[in-house]
């Protein structure tokens, strides 16, 4: 097994399947332990959820410029350190000219 160096303090996306539910949910966490827990409250708020298995889970990182999301109908792409909560209107980077 080979050992690499990892920032700590990174956020991280966990995507888990369920056996029998077509989409896949994704976690935004700093570490597993997180994520796991807010899996476990995001089951808890989803009654269909309720009993059914995870049947793989993954991980994968934000890609400064290029890995996005909608929050309220409007596009965002992950910038790190650039923001405080890192990520920022999409609009607003592509004025950047990064």
């Amino acid at each position: 097994m080979y050992n690499y160096p990892v920032e700590k303090h990174i956020l991280r996306f966990y995507k888990y399947k369920f056996s029998g539910y077509n989409e896949v949910i994704t976690v935004e966490a700093y570490n597993r332990d997180e994520a796991r827990y807010l899996l476990r409250e995001h089951v808890r708020n989803t009654p269909q959820l309720h009993g059914v298995k995870v049947i793989s889970e993954t991980l994968s990182l934000p890609i400064f410029g290029e890995t996005t999301k909608n929050i309220d109908g409007l596009e965002y792409v992950w910038v790190g350190n650039m923001s405080s909560d890192n990520w920022m209107l999409l609009s607003e980077f592509n004025k950047l000219n990064i």
